[in-house]
């Protein structure tokens, strides 16, 4: 008995399903590594773990991959802004501790308003501008966590989500730094 064209047809577009989702897939892996490459400081892992959790990336081109990581980056800075908020709340502060989680504070509001802007001008393909803006937003990161080493002997309760927000703009701006070279 001979297959019905009909069930070639299905098993075809099965089987362009599946090596087209397998494709997508290793263009992320593909990317962030590329990323990591380019970026001693950027953990691969990290970059695939980060934009796996969303859905939508794993079908993504790279434009697609920079706008979702720029999402991911300032959702992050809001967070940290909510956390930083908590701890503010906290009544056994020290002063000096106080006014370094203040300056944080303002730090990340700044990083979250500039990777707005960031993707804005992404939209308009203003690479140039973009990777202005994400090394900006990047920099909150490691200047909050030098606000608490001024002193010594004081720990940052922030360094987690320091290096996360860190890691979040590295691959963001290694993803914009790919697409003004293409």
């Amino acid at each position: 008995m001979k297959p019905s064209f009909s069930l070639i047809s299905f098993n075809f577009v099965i089987v362009f399903l599946l090596v087209h989702g397998s494709l997508s897939f290793n263009n992320l892996h593909h990317y962030c590594n590329e990323a990591a490459r380019s970026d001693p400081n950027l953990s691969c892992d990290f970059c695939i773990a980060s934009l796996e959790a969303i859905s939508k990336s794993k079908n993504a081109s790279l434009e697609e991959l920079v706008e979702i990581s720029t999402v991911l980056a300032m959702s992050k800075a809001t967070n940290i802004s909510r956390y930083i908020s908590q701890l503010l709340k906290a009544q056994n502060l020290d002063k000096y501790h106080t006014s370094a989680l203040q300056d944080c504070l303002e730090l990340y509001a700044d990083a979250n308003s500039t990777l707005h802007d960031s993707k804005c001008v992404l939209k308009s393909k203003d690479y140039s501008k973009a990777n202005i803006d994400a090394s900006a937003a990047m920099d909150s990161s490691s200047t909050c966590e030098d606000g608490f080493k001024e002193r010594e002997g004081v720990v940052s309760p922030l360094t987690r989500e320091n290096n996360t927000f860190f890691q979040l703009t590295a691959i963001m701006l290694a993803f914009i730094n790919m697409l003004s070279r293409s």
